[in-house]
């Protein structure tokens, strides 16, 4: 089954929600009004039947009742509590009935009676013509002398209230619910107005135009909020585009001098006339270096995308820093001697960390080779290694070209180079970050250019 879209699906639940919210609005008010009205009746009885005692006269054994005939008002309502009024002697004998009580056939048994007797109060009673509310109090006017006396009320009234009350109910319910059926989805597509705005704007977006970003309202609600998230990974997006943009030009750069020396070496070996077995010695050597080469740069762009795609794993056990460090100076120093420049090492012994020695001696390597690489003839490089406070801090310094204030916070993406005319393709320091972030390091560059830059590990001790 084809699930239903947001616009149709908001307008079913709003029509649900107000269905509930009615109904259940609906039952309160029925349930309070019906309390009311039936305390209403209760109070009203109570004070019918005790007021109608003050009229009872019992001289003769038969109940009378007494009262000023040309009281209008008096008369009106010993008329309404007598209407349905019955008393019963002690024995279960009746001794007067109105006539309404007598239409309703409500003549109990000496038995009922001395029940009723026994607890008086307040019932409901089912008859042919409706409910009727009956109370029951015992009345003893001498002695020895005891009474049932029992004023009712029919509950017509009060049911045919509550009916009504429940009829508009269920009008007002009804109501509520078709405008909420049929004015849903209208609403529905006003309250997604701004979200088709947002989407007819995203598809405006293409990979040319990945500058574009989607309108915030400055509401700071759900939709800003999603414009927000979508700009976010449009920079994202942007970025990692502009990052391919730089490694085609790079890799572009890259591989086109090896090829341009392979192209000459073949066209040089076709076109002389006799080349000495000394001569081809010469360039297939050549040849192999560029072979190499371009073999160094095609690994160090797997070993990247391998590392960044998670498919590499990494050991955690105690490593010697101190060693590593050492161990890795003594391997660059020669090629430092053969460039002129001056290799120092500041190592504190016995440091050590959790981690893989192999991609830590990477990491220094790649940190050394960027030093000695933009450092000229008569320059400087260091290594140091030292405990500061709980941290391991590994840095390397030079005196090279330095890094420009706006190259600087890019040195550690993929792919980026400080200037067109720098070597190599831009994959060391990238994959040096990932290196130290998968040991839970940090690591960071400080540089001036002209006067050399230094690369900063920050580890946890052990």
């Amino acid at each position: 089954m084809k699930p239903l879209s947001l616009r149709p699906t908001l307008a079913l639940i709003s029509a649900a929600v107000l269905s509930v919210t009615l109904a259940a609005e609906g039952f309160a008010s029925h349930t309070a009004l019906s309390r009311q009205l039936d305390a209403s009746v209760t109070t009203d009885l109570e004070e019918k039947a005790r007021a109608l005692h003050g009229y009872l006269r019992f001289g003769t054994g038969v109940p009378v009742v007494t009262y000023d005939h040309d009281d209008a008002e008096e008369a009106a309502f010993v008329a309404d509590a007598t209407r349905y009024y019955q008393v019963y002697s002690a024995d279960g004998q009746l001794l007067a009935q109105s006539p309404g009580m007598e239409s309703l056939g409500l003549r109990y048994t000496p038995k009922e009676v001395a029940d009723f007797r026994a607890a008086p109060g307040m019932r409901d009673v089912q008859t042919d013509r409706g409910r009727i509310r009956i109370t029951t109090t015992v009345v003893t006017p001498s002695p020895g002398r005891h009474y049932v006396v029992q004023v009712g009320e029919m509950l017509a009234r009060f049911d045919a209230t509550l009916n009504d009350f429940d009829r508009m109910l269920w009008l007002r319910t009804l109501i509520g619910t078709s405008l909420a059926v049929f004015m849903g989805p209208v609403l529905a597509g006003w309250a997604l107005a701004p979200l088709m705005r947002l989407a007819r704007h995203a598809q405006s977006i293409s990979i040319t135009r990945l500058e574009e970003r989607l309108p915030l309202r400055g509401t700071d609600d759900e939709l800003d909020r999603v414009a927000a998230a979508f700009n976010q990974a449009l920079d994202r997006l942007e970025r990692s585009i502009g990052e391919m943009r730089q490694f085609s030009a790079a890799l572009a750069h890259e591989l086109r001098t090896p090829l341009a020396v392979l192209r000459g070496q073949a066209e040089m070996a076709l076109t002389a006339a006799a080349v000495s077995p000394a001569q081809t010695r010469e360039h297939i050597a050549s040849q192999i270096d560029e072979y190499d080469r371009l073999t160094r740069l095609i690994n160090q762009i797997l070993t990247l995308a391998r590392a960044e795609a998670g498919e590499i794993e990494m050991t955690r056990g105690l490593v010697d820093l101190s060693a590593i460090a050492t161990a890795v100076g003594d391997q660059v120093e020669a090629l430092a001697d053969a460039k002129g420049i001056q290799l120092t090492m500041d190592i504190a012994p016995a440091v050590h960390v959790r981690g893989d020695a192999g991609w830590i001696e990477r990491l220094l390597l790649i940190l050394l080779d960027n030093a000695i690489k933009f450092t000229a003839a008569g320059g400087h490089v260091s290594i140091s290694l030292r405990h500061v406070e709980q941290q391991v801090v590994l840095a390397v310094r030079d005196s090279g070209i330095g890094i420009s204030d706006e190259a600087l916070p890019h040195v550690f993406e993929p792919f980026y180079r400080a200037s067109a005319t720098a070597e190599g393709a831009g994959i060391g320091l990238a994959l040096a970050k990932w290196i130290v972030a998968a040991h839970g390091a940090t690591i960071d560059a400080a540089s001036t250019p002209e006067h050399g830059s230094l690369f900063s590990v920050y580890m946890n001790g052990n």
